[in-house]
């Protein structure tokens, strides 16, 4: 555990950064806000989860470039720059109204200003400092997400409770410029140290695969495609699994309730998984991890699914949750190294952003023509299954980082 020994500080700034940020944080809260926005608005569930395509496309669009500035420069001022910018974003989020324009722009707005807060940022760091226990330094990294899962729903609930929804955006934006800056800025240091180091290690070093050399693998297009299924998936049923659960005839507060039991499960996902991967063959724990999550969308489709179903079903999904963008971050640095891996990470989060994006409005859309939950449920298993497909096939994982051990197969 030496590599933890000098390196639980940067682990800890980087789970408050993965946390706070735009797959975190505002991801995580904005089914919460589906009711009362609807309610003061009229606006449908399908317009509301639609703002998920804004971080779709900002990730798509702006993770690449991301990826490249903390290539060169190091994610300390890129992710340290975004924290604060999100905060001022989440304050003009407190603004919106009554145009659902309004709510879009502010909200694409917030992703764009954000878009410094992405894994990308943190995980690179982390995976240049830990080797051996790179998997589970990775998982407990994005525990970050897992813990908002945890605190945010119910933090977000009660200020919309006590205060309205306007406040709670502006007690996200004070928790983002607050917490998040202070841990960051106290604790997160980039492995090459400057920027000036980081410009040379393009040059000369780490090891690794050039963007153009990894998209001519296969294992580029399978791990793209793994993602984009299963984080359909995955973001249609964090975003709507509270008022899916109301509208089965569950409590809201209950439901809520579940929401943060899907947080734990997270956490859960993200060690465990972390946690195998170092031992395991990484593309069959993704399989296992994807096809169960699978089940547990069956068992939420059951017709009158009572506690007793519902409990496992939200702990299945999220373990999936917890193990996604985990096992991105492990994948893109085994098989194609450090080299060019924030580029290459971005293009992957952009596969995965895709269906976090179209998942959500998809299933509201089928929620709005059925009046159920019912074929969104079906939707998502088939998402779990065919991710399933896709990572369990990618072949071995490189165990090192050296240029002769990155070289999975080409076409």
């Amino acid at each position: 555990m030496e590599e933890f020994r000098k390196g639980w500080r940067l682990v800890l700034a980087a789970a408050t950064g993965v946390g706070l940020g735009i797959t975190g944080l505002t991801f995580y809260t904005l089914g919460i806000f589906i009711g009362p926005l609807s309610q003061e608005f009229g606006w449908s569930r399908t317009a509301i989860s639609s703002a998920t395509l804004l971080t779709t496309a900002t990730t798509m669009l702006l993770g690449p470039v991301v990826g490249r500035l903390v290539d060169r420069f190091g994610g300390r001022r890129v992710g340290m720059l975004s924290l604060f910018l999100l905060a001022v974003g989440l304050v003009g989020l407190s603004r919106i109204g009554p145009s659902l324009a309004s709510f879009y722009l502010a909200f694409g707005v917030a992703m764009v200003l954000g878009a410094g807060t992405l894994p990308i940022v943190w995980t690179r760091a982390v995976n240049a400092s830990f080797d051996r226990s790179r998997g589970l330094a990775l998982g407990l990294t994005l525990t970050g997400t897992g813990v908002c899962g945890i605190l945010a729903p119910p933090f977000t609930q009660w200020l919309i409770a006590t205060q309205g929804w306007r406040v709670a955006y502006l007690g996200q934006a004070a928790l983002v410029a607050g917490l998040g800056l202070a841990v960051v800025g106290l604790f997160f240091r980039d492995a090459a140290g400057t920027a000036r180091a980081g410009r040379a290690q393009l040059s000369s070093g780490p090891a690794g695969l050039h963007l153009a050399e990894a998209r001519r693998t296969r294992q580029f297009w399978g791990l793209g495609i793994g993602l984009l299924f299963a984080s359909f998936a995955v973001a249609s049923l964090i975003v709507h699994l509270v008022p899916m659960l109301s509208g089965a005839g569950i409590e809201r507060s209950t439901a809520v309730w579940y929401a943060s039991v899907l947080g734990i499960a997270i956490i859960i996902g993200r060690l465990g998984v972390g946690g195998l991967v170092d031992r395991l063959h990484p593309p069959a724990v993704a399989a296992t991890v994807m096809a169960a999550a699978a089940l547990g969308c069956v068992l939420l489709a059951l017709p009158g699914a009572g506690t007793l179903l519902v409990l496992p079903a939200v702990l299945l999904i999220g373990f999936a949750a917890g193990a996604e963008v985990d096992l991105v971050a492990f994948m893109v640095s085994r098989y194609f190294g450090l080299r060019s891996y924030g580029e290459i990470y971005g293009w992957q989060l952009g596969f995965f952003a895709l269906g976090a994006g179209l998942g959500p409005m998809g299933i509201g859309r089928l929620y709005d023509l059925t009046g159920g939950y019912g074929p969104g449920l079906g939707a998502c298993a088939a998402g779990f299954v065919v991710g399933a497909v896709a990572l369990g096939t990618l072949g071995p994982v490189p165990k090192h980082d050296g240029a002769e051990a990155v070289c999975p197969q080409a076409g």
